[in-house]
């Protein structure tokens, strides 16, 4: 099978894929929107503890580029991932007025880098269409659907149940 075979068999099985079921169409979910500049992201408010202003991050030589380093928060170390990299997007490097997002699922916890934050939200789950399919292979895992507003919903369960995104080497 060749690689675009396996792409496009790839794509197929997330497009076949129900976002929701029909019973849960009318919940809603609380969200947190965020911008990776230039798009808008979103991710459910269950998975975020709490959101940080960067102040200082420590590179650590030797580690996949997603993870743009640690931080000290409250007397822990917590990895900080760049989204802009793990989802294959351009980088514009970090600001000052870059925020962190800390994601938590009581068995892992770790920061997700962003431009800026826009605030909760509410929608029901009938309000989120399907995850583009033209998304690049190594993100789409990531990627749950789009918002009405155009926002790009993350899967926060996935993103924190992901083997790839621990480094033990």
């Amino acid at each position: 099978m060749t690689k675009e075979e396996q792409i496009l068999k790839a794509r197929a099985r997330l497009t076949a894929q129900k976002l929701v079921e029909t019973d849960h169409a009318s919940e809603a979910i609380r969200l947190i929107e965020f911008l990776l500049f230039p798009e808008r992201y979103a991710i459910e408010s269950v998975y975020v503890r709490e959101v940080l202003t960067i102040s200082e991050v420590t590179e650590i030589p030797g580690t996949p580029q997603y993870l743009l380093g640690v931080i000290n928060y409250r007397g822990s170390i917590l990895s900080v991932i760049n989204l802009k990299v793990l989802l294959g997007l351009k980088e514009r490097g970090l600001t000052e007025m870059n925020k962190v997002l800390l994601l938590s699922n009581g068995k892992m916890e770790f920061g997700l880098v962003a431009d800026g934050i826009f605030g909760s939200t509410e929608i029901q789950f009938d309000q989120i269409s399907e995850a583009p399919i033209n998304i690049s292979t190594a993100g789409a895992s990531f990627i749950s659907g789009v918002l009405a507003n155009g926002a790009i919903l993350l899967n926060g369960s996935q993103l924190l149940d992901s083997e790839s995104l621990i480094v033990n080497h």
